[in-house]
């Protein structure tokens, strides 16, 4: 079988998801192998795409082959799907699958991502494989290395591939402004972050209302205008010198400019089930700050223009960046009414100081950081400085009163006759601190 390995990977050959292609290439000889290194040759493809649409023409199998990045794809492989959708490369009915190394932090949001983007483009797709950074050191990595491209192939030659709803095709979007502007009031800086560009008219239109139904001043910063000298190239050298490699201002117009506001609302164009490749190469480069929490305890709101309702996956992303930013998500508004529910909630949340406890994606999510910072703090250094400066080095095996306590308790329940005696009063014991608790507390003053 001849298959085609898309490095999705800004490192190029130093991709650390690349080394499992080449293990695989050993692993199965009796296949013919071909690379097309679209993460770190991103500007060529930009300027010509035949060699891009050559390599699919001869596979029988796609791979794609990358890490994730911030809940999705890396920056480049997202502007590689939107060239491959704006040059109709003709890949309908090729069977395709992809491959990814992380340490699982939202690598489910990633792979929806390349699947709805295969699907759109009428591929045939077939699970993949989803593997820790360092899997493919271990015995156990490597048999599931080995398994993913045997099945893939199998399924490749056997007509066998996950089928869903065709895609429909959508009419561009379109906004007219129909809020009528109120006064406006001081108090908060809040900052309009948007990817609008020469024709944007219904985005700007929607921008617009937003500024319109809320009750204080905003600022814009379009990312269109800001001159990105490329997406994050995963080279990790703002971990250890603070900074980031490129020298195009980023740093200083991140901190000064959007991290400074009291409030964000990001407004942007549905493209490819995403907010385009411009806005995760902004979401990529914001590593600069490693993983630190860029917006604790301050709203966020979406400004979407097109239909965010079916559009799951990328909702889900929307709501787990607040999350594991332990951000107040005010709203994903597209149209009037959401939009002024949006404004009114942000507002509340401003003048209120409203930030909820984070539920599972933040829970979850901070964890995987926590672990990750913890092991490489060596290197990591400004973020283990930030999470032993906030206690974030939560491990459960540092809590010894409790421990302690519930290992006294088994100790008891383990006697049926203990269990006899205790058991009846267990309730009451496990909901006596809420009982003071609740005694304590009087009116709000």
């Amino acid at each position: 079988m001849k298959i085609l390995f898309v490095n999705g990977s800004p490192r190029g050959r130093f991709s650390v998801t690349l080394q499992t292609c080449r293990y695989l290439e050993k692993r199965f000889p009796g296949h013919s192998y071909e690379y097309l290194n679209v993460g770190a040759g991103i500007e060529s493809f930009e300027r010509d795409m035949s060699a891009a649409a050559s390599a699919f023409a001869r596979a029988e199998l796609v791979i794609f082959a990358y890490p994730v990045y911030s809940f999705l794809v890396p920056s480049q492989l997202h502007r590689f799907f939107e060239l491959m959708h704006e040059h109709k490369l003709a890949v309908k009915n090729q069977y395709v699958t992809q491959l990814t190394t992380s340490k699982h932090f939202f690598d489910v949001t990633a792979h929806r991502f390349v699947e709805e983007n295969c699907r759109d483009l009428g591929m045939r797709f077939i699970r993949g494989l989803s593997a820790d950074m360092e899997d493919l050191l271990s015995e156990r990595g490597q048999k599931e290395a080995d398994a993913f491209l045997a099945y893939a192939v199998y399924c490749a030659e056997n007509g066998l591939w996950e089928k869903g709803p065709v895609p429909a095709e959508k009419e561009p979007p379109v906004y007219a402004c129909t809020i009528e502007p109120q006064k406006k009031k001081d108090g908060f800086d809040t900052v309009i972050v948007g990817d609008l560009r020469e024709g944007d008219e219904s985005l700007r239109s929607l921008i617009k209302d937003f500024d319109a139904a809320y009750p204080y001043k905003t600022r814009f910063v379009n990312l269109a205008d800001f001159p990105f000298k490329g997406g994050c190239l995963g080279c990790l050298n703002c971990t250890f010198s603070g900074h980031c490699v490129y020298r195009d201002g980023f740093e200083d117009f991140l901190r000064d400019s959007i991290l400074n506001a009291d409030a964000v609302v990001y407004a942007f164009t549905l493209r490819g089930h995403s907010m385009g490749s411009r806005f995760k190469m902004f979401d990529d480069r914001r590593f600069c700050n490693g993983h630190r929490t860029l917006s604790e305890g301050k709203p966020v709101a979406y400004l979407c223009l097109g239909d965010c309702g079916d559009e799951h996956n990328l909702t889900t992303v929307l709501e787990a960046r607040a999350q594991v930013e332990h951000a107040y998500l005010a709203g994903v508004a597209s149209d009037a009414e959401s939009i002024r529910d949006t404004a009114a909630r942000m507002a509340w949340a401003l003048e209120n100081a409203y930030v909820p406890p984070r539920n599972f994606y933040g829970v979850g999510g901070m964890k995987i950081f926590r672990d990750l910072v913890w092991l490489m703090r060596g290197m990591m250094r400004e973020d283990h400085r930030f999470y032993r400066k906030n206690g974030l080095y939560d491990f459960p095996q540092k809590r010894w009163p409790r421990m302690l306590g519930i290992g006294l308790l088994g100790a008891v329940m383990r006697s049926k006759r203990l269990r006899r005696l205790v058991g009846k009063k267990m309730n009451d014991g496990m909901l006596a601190p809420y009982q003071a608790v609740i005694e304590r507390t009087g009116g709000k003053p």
